[in-house]
């Protein structure tokens, strides 16, 4: 009797332990363009980036995870890539950086780049990866929604230029 008790509070404890996946978060918006080049003072959002719900995550719903179990989020890696026109440079933005945003927390910075220029690579389809900050996002990710904002400094490119933009999240949760 002992033993099966042993061999089933073992089969739930291990059953039961942390859990650690990557989920990816992708979307994409588009920068007006304009023959004179003027100063590029708002970026647009994003789409798929704004009101995050994790609850509505496939990824989360796989690993049978739910926003309240979420002890750890890492960002993995931010990439940003010119999808069209397929030809066009990213050399009309100098510098980009992302925060985070959810009710109760303080924004926050968790990606950024510098001479975005000279790190892109060269069409087709440039892309840029940002260097990512070591911070802890599972406060913003147990919100019932977050928002990540990209903000930086550049001029409008001479036609509308749309950015897809991939997000790679390493979340670590516990059941208990």
């Amino acid at each position: 009797m002992t033993r099966a008790f042993c061999v089933l509070t073992l089969a739930f404890v291990t059953g039961c332990g942390p859990i650690t996946f990557t989920t990816t978060l992708s979307g994409e918006g588009t920068v007006s363009g304009s023959p004179l080049g003027s100063l590029l003072n708002v970026f647009p959002s994003i789409g798929g980036f704004t009101n995050i719900d994790f609850a509505q995550n496939q990824d989360f719903q796989n690993n049978k995870t739910t926003r309240e179990m979420v002890r750890s989020v890492k960002v993995k890696s931010l990439v940003a890539r010119i999808k069209s026109p397929a030809s066009a440079k990213l050399d009309f933005i100098d510098s980009l950086e992302f925060s985070a945003k959810a009710a109760g927390q303080a924004d926050v910075v968790f990606a950024k780049k510098e001479g975005i220029p000279n790190a892109a690579t060269m069409p087709p389809n440039a892309t840029v990866t940002f260097d990512v900050v070591d911070l802890d996002l599972a406060p913003y990710v147990k919100q019932p929604s977050m928002t990540l904002e990209l903000s930086g400094k550049g001029r409008q490119p001479p036609q509308d230029t749309t950015l897809e933009v991939t997000v790679q999240l390493q979340v670590g949760a516990s059941p208990l």
